[in-house]
């Protein structure tokens, strides 16, 4: 089991990195009390900090600026297409990446211009190109010589040349990257068809390939992941420069950055330079790279993580809290499992296989008391796989309050990406409302808690639009 340990003592400084602080007890997000958040807003709730989703912008700019590389981000609408949050996003001067017409809409409703829109993903219908060429994006990525057929067509009705980027499988197959999923397996060109691809590509009117997108395929690389990928990029770039005279000079690598999640047992200092650090080294990287090519290039990065996950939570509510007896086969007692029970489970939290998170849960209403007694948590699902498993050191277990009770909140650091757009209605559980934290230091709320209609309203029945007299059970939308 994991070791325990003082919020007090260990997480002071580490909380104030992310606004946090303990005051009268209990915990705070930029100066708010989030037990008076609940309260006032209910649970389960995320809750998101503008000014550090701002600092997280402006600590990878900085980064970039000192390595000299030129770099746009781009953030991600997977990682998070609510409104409320594109907007402040967008007020950092970033670029975001869409992969819908859904995100599109979305992106430019936040008030995104054309230019400040890539558009990747995996299936991109006519209707989506068209809109998008009309809007003026940045640029398309593709890997389907259909879709540049489309394009093509749209392109030259429209006297308006798509600027495209290929999307190309790097095929990494090293310790330190994870294997394909399959998203990556059905999208991007083999990197050795890349020439023949492309040569087919400029048989097309009204086309102007820009460059590359190259999508790594793994949450949080390592930088000899990225140097590896870059480097393949390179290659591919100067073969079609070469071989066939098209000059790209845009570069996106595709996927995360290295990324600083909430370890409970790190010194804050130490987690103050290992963030840092790997932005630098991340910058460094390309830096290096620049000098392999002799080429303009800017490299384009979509890092949803590296840029939203630290600056959200969740607070949930305990609802129970029990104990379980772990017997051998003659019946003798070998563990007592504490459990807890609370209102957010794999429904609202979704956690991904073969993608540890190392979120900490901390408690909210006892935030000053010491984190000694292990747990395990699960959620409100009537299913034995709805617990999580993402505990203290790499455990399933969380450390927390040993008198912890039901109406307690707890708090789930780091979960502010993939998560809005992920939660379910399993077992007609409402999804989760949102807040932000303005820098003004106002709360509002950004998100709506689901209500019974709207677990309904996409459902077709007998009676659903009719006035009429209904029985006495029927239950009031």
């Amino acid at each position: 089991m994991p070791r325990g340990m003082g919020i007090a003592m260990v997480l002071f400084d580490k909380l104030t990195r992310r606004n946090m602080l303990i005051r009268n007890g209990r915990l705070t997000m930029d100066d708010v009390d989030l037990e008076a958040l609940a309260d006032r807003f209910g649970t389960p709730l995320y809750v998101y900090s503008e000014s550090h989703l701002w600092r997280n912008v402006r600590q990878l700019h900085d980064a970039f600026h000192y390595e000299h590389v030129p770099a746009d981000l781009f953030f991600p609408l997977r990682a998070s297409s609510n409104l409320a949050i594109l907007q402040a996003i967008g007020r950092t001067g970033i670029g975001v990446e869409v992969g819908s017409m859904g995100e599109l809409k979305k992106a430019l409703t936040a008030g995104f211009s054309g230019e400040r829109i890539l558009l990747a993903g995996a299936d991109r219908p006519p209707e989506l190109l068209s809109h998008a060429l009309e809007r003026g994006v940045r640029a398309i990525s593709t890997d389907s010589l259909s879709e540049i057929e489309t394009l093509s067509t749209l392109g030259t009705r429209m006297a308006r040349p798509a600027d495209i980027l290929l999307e190309v499988d790097p095929v990494l197959s090293f310790p330190n990257h994870r294997p394909p999923t399959p998203y990556y397996l059905k999208s991007g060109i083999d990197r050795h068809d890349l020439l023949s691809f492309a040569e087919q590509t400029l048989n097309y009117p009204g086309i102007r390939i820009r460059g590359l997108h190259v999508q790594v395929g793994t949450y949080r690389w390592k930088p000899e992941t990225l140097r590896r990928v870059g480097e393949i990029a390179l290659e591919l770039l100067e073969q079609i420069r070469s071989r066939l005279g098209v000059d790209g000079d845009v570069l996106f690598l595709g996927g995360e950055l290295p990324l600083q999640v909430q370890e409970l047992d790190l010194p804050s200092s130490d987690e103050a330079a290992a963030e840092l650090d790997q932005d630098l080294l991340a910058a460094r990287t390309l830096a290096e790279l620049l000098t392999q090519y002799d080429r303009p290039l800017r490299f384009v990065l979509s890092p949803g993580e590296r840029l939203i996950a630290n600056a959200g939570l969740l607070l949930t509510t305990v609802r129970q809290v029990k104990s379980k007896s772990i017997r051998d086969e003659e019946g003798n007692i070998t563990d007592i499992v504490r459990w807890l029970i609370v209102d957010a489970g794999l429904n609202i939290l979704p956690q991904w296989p073969g993608e540890p998170s190392n979120r900490a849960a901390l408690s909210v209403t006892r935030a000053e008391q010491t984190h000694d007694v292990p747990f395990k948590i699960g959620g409100p699902l009537y299913d034995h796989r709805d617990y999580f498993r993402d505990g203290a050191q790499g455990s399933e277990y969380y450390l927390l309050p040993g008198n912890t009770r039901p109406g307690d909140r707890l708090a789930f650091l780091d979960t502010g990406a993939y998560v809005l757009e992920y939660m379910s209605e399993a077992n007609s559980f409402p999804r989760a409302g949102a807040a932000m934290i303005r820098t003004s230091g106002q709360v509002h709320l950004i998100r709506h808690h689901d209500t019974f209609r709207q677990l309904v309203d996409c459902d077709v029945f007998p009676g659903k639009y009719r006035k009429e007299p209904r029985p006495h059970h029927q239950v009031d939308l």
